[in-house]
């Protein structure tokens, strides 16, 4: 049995904690963490919720399920998110992986009801996603109770490796980019550190393509898991919270197969999300109604976009675009189809971009129907009479290529 239990929160050196104890009881723990804890700046330490261990329960059950052990909260969690586990999670964390198994899950009992806090948040990664949320429910939204009033960073996993030095460095270099965004909007940031890529790094995902050159992102399996933990854990302060997704309606319709047992973006988020929500915080997906490009032709005017969008998969030193990961290289194209590289010149390096755009066009011809960006940017180039290379010739379907 895994037991989460001896919930506290404290303060030291600046910081506010929230931790509680895991401990396997049955059999020796694989990890070499002790405990699960958030952590924020003490100014705003009592966003953390201590009276609940709602933070503590998605990724030990995940963990539960993995190890085939029980799982035991020794304490108070929210009723309505146990009725949503009791019932529906553990069936859809085991369509996802097959590496999962139905357990037991035990709680001392549930949390008394408390007002909702004030916040209507959203991340800030900065990426297209981000951008995107940020532009219809802060600069469009005119309902105060929907409109974004404070954003958020978590260091949770996919800054890197918990045991790796660099990736505070890069959450540090990540923040400092982003802050400069939120500066120029008029809102606040709050971070929030933890360390359940502790344990979610340790259990493999991540197809093996993308392992080769992006370690860091091996958590990715479990990892969205950690920052449900993250807005979960500041619900005192948090009432509503836009989640970003990266995919449309039609792209998970069309592509959840891809992604199972790898990555729950794309192959369950959509129906998980909306059952791991309490009495006090309300999660919504974003995003989810626009494709990818058409987020990006909604955002290339504006200037915020141009000055600090942030797509890039590798990590760069001061968390700047390198210009030729996969993510790169698909944000690009798209904005040459649309006619505004020049337009972000201060945030690419398209010297580099055009360097290798042809070999990268080809590809996307090549994986046309399998990989669903650049499926995407392919119909995208085709809708907007774009010319690709010609020196392949693929069918669609029974359309010919460009």
């Amino acid at each position: 049995m895994i037991e989460i239990s001896n919930l506290r929160k404290y303060t030291h050196k600046g910081l506010t904690r929230l931790e509680a104890d895991i401990n396997f009881t049955d059999v020796e723990s694989p990890y070499a963490e002790k405990t699960i804890y958030f952590e924020v700046d003490a100014t705003y330490g009592d966003m953390l919720a201590d009276d609940t261990y709602d933070a503590f329960v998605l990724v030990p059950l995940y963990l539960a399920m993995y190890h085939k052990q029980d799982l035991h909260i020794c304490g108070n969690i929210s009723k309505k998110l146990y009725q949503n586990i009791k019932w529906y999670i553990p069936k859809i964390f085991c369509d996802f992986s097959d590496a999962l198994s139905p357990v037991k899950f035990i709680v001392d009992g549930f949390s008394p009801p408390k007002p909702k806090g004030n916040l209507i948040g959203a991340g800030i990664s900065c990426g297209a996603d981000s951008l995107s949320t940020i532009y219809d429910h802060f600069i469009n939204e005119t309902d105060p109770g929907y409109r974004i009033n404070a954003l958020f960073l978590f260091n949770s996993g996919t800054h890197g490796n918990f045991e790796d030095p660099s990736t505070q460095k890069f959450f540090q270099a990540r923040y400092n980019r982003n802050i400069n965004a939120a500066d120029e909007l008029g809102l606040p940031v709050y971070t929030v550190t933890c360390n359940l890529h502790a344990f979610t790094h340790k259990i493999a995902g991540m197809k093996s393509e993308y392992l080769a050159k992006f370690p860091f992102l091996a958590g990715a399996k479990a990892g969205y898991l950690g920052i449900y933990s993250c807005i979960f854990s500041l619900q005192n302060s948090i009432r509503r919270y836009y989640f970003s997704n990266g995919l449309s309606y039609e792209q998970i319709k069309k592509f959840s197969t891809y992604y199972h047992d790898y990555d729950m973006l794309g192959f369950c988020e959509l129906y998980l999300v909306p059952l791991i929500q309490t009495e006090r915080l309300e999660l919504i997906i974003d995003g989810c109604q626009y494709r990818r490009v058409d987020k990006l032709k909604k955002i290339a005017d504006w200037g915020i976009a141009q000055k600090y969008l942030n797509v890039c998969l590798d990590k760069t030193s001061d968390a700047s675009n390198c210009s030729v990961c996969p993510k790169c290289l698909m944000t690009l194209l798209t904005l040459e189809i649309l006619g505004k590289l020049d337009e972000f010149s201060e945030v690419f390096d398209l010297t580099e971009y055009r360097r290798v755009s042809s070999a990268y066009k080809l590809r996307c011809l090549k994986d046309y129907g399998k990989n669903p960006f650049e499926t995407e940017n392919i119909d995208f180039a085709r809708e907007n009479n774009f010319p690709m290379p010609t020196m392949i010739k693929i069918n669609f379907g029974g359309k010919n290529a460009l």
